[in-house]
């Protein structure tokens, strides 16, 4: 059997179409893949969106109530600032108890 420079050419040309038809095929999945947006969603129970206010509101408040702190000031400095020694002792047992608690 003899072999034609023909032959040869349609051979290459098969195995070429063949492997440019297997790299297409290769490719298409993952162009689909691409194509494809995937979204994660959550959706809120009605207690969580009301933690969520609960909380924007609590932001809002000030930390530290500068009024108070300004009213103890001035009574420090006039000397006229007074605790009952019996009412802060009261108080830090109130404050351990409930930390032991806890």
């Amino acid at each position: 059997m003899e072999i034609t420079p023909k032959d040869n050419v349609t051979n290459i040309e098969t195995y070429v179409k063949n492997v440019d038809d297997k790299q297409k095929a290769e490719e298409a999945p993952e162009k689909a893949e691409k194509k494809v947006v995937k979204t994660d969603t959550v959706e809120l129970s009605q207690t969580a969106k009301e933690l969520q206010e609960a909380k924007k509101q609590l932001d809002t408040i000030p930390d530290v109530r500068m009024d108070k702190v300004e009213e103890l000031k001035a009574q420090i400095e006039k000397g006229t600032y007074e605790r009952d020694p019996e009412e802060i002792a009261k108080k830090m047992l109130e404050e351990a108890l409930f930390n032991d608690m806890v």
